[in-house]
């Protein structure tokens, strides 16, 4: 009786230790990616939670040097995905930084430069 016992016991604590593990491998990120289509910057980002429950306010500005040529927002749970175009010019460099909150929390923000073509 008690093999049998031990036997369906097992195979119950491994599946709940992989479960415990498989909540634990959920993560924040945050995905900035900035691209140029002629003189026209591509800005977006994914902001995620490691709850899906969690809410996200994310905004995404595109500076040239100091001055902001563009910015965008938007908020909800879970993943945010934010995204906008402006006219660029030509052989200069751009710095597209997400700034985000998860929960009212304020996180660092990400950044990610390019030149225009």
């Amino acid at each position: 009786m008690k093999a049998r016992v031990f036997a369906l016991a097992v195979p119950l604590l491994l599946i709940l230790a992989l479960t415990a593990q498989a909540a634990d491998a959920r993560i924040e990120r945050v995905n900035p990616r900035l691209y140029f289509d002629g003189t026209t910057a591509n800005c977006s980002a994914s902001c995620s939670a490691d709850n899906t429950k969690d809410k996200i306010e994310a905004a995404i500005t595109l500076y040239q040097g100091d001055s902001a040529v563009g910015s965008w927002s938007n908020s909800g749970t879970g993943v945010v995905y934010v995204s906008g175009s402006c006219d660029v010019q030509r052989g200069k460099s751009y710095k597209l930084v997400v700034d985000y909150s998860i929960n009212g929390t304020a996180k660092q923000p990400k950044t990610v430069t390019g030149t225009c073509p």
